[in-house]
């Protein structure tokens, strides 16, 4: 799996567990992943529209309109049970691969 792919992997899972917890607009799920990592990921909104339009494309999540005083609109993003499935999927395979790293990394390996 390429970094890239590895990061994005990571992207679902942390949007969608955001969405697990609650409804959100976009700006409240980035916020919300910043505040709970200590500021250590930083997601910027370029990164995720596209994974979120992929998920409404999917059926993982359903999209809301709803005003928000007089003008203002946001978008909010509820997750549906096909999406929380795939949560779970991608999960566990995210457990088992950091797993099969940790043990290769700290056992002693003989290449001759």
């Amino acid at each position: 799996m390429s970094k890239k792919n590895n990061n994005f992997f990571k992207l679902e899972m942390l949007f969608l567990k955001i969405l697990s917890i609650r409804d959100c607009y976009g700006y409240e799920i980035t916020h919300s992943i910043k505040e709970l990592t200590n500021g250590k990921i930083d997601i910027k909104e370029g990164s995720m529209y596209p994974v979120l339009y992929k998920f409404e494309d999917l059926g993982y999540i359903s999209s809301e309109k709803k005003l928000v005083g007089k003008r203002m609109t946001r978008i909010y993003y509820h997750l549906e049970p096909s999406g929380k499935a795939y949560l779970e999927g991608i999960y566990k395979e995210y457990k088992e691969m950091t797993s099969i790293i940790d043990t290769f990394m700290e056992e002693e390996h003989d290449l001759q």
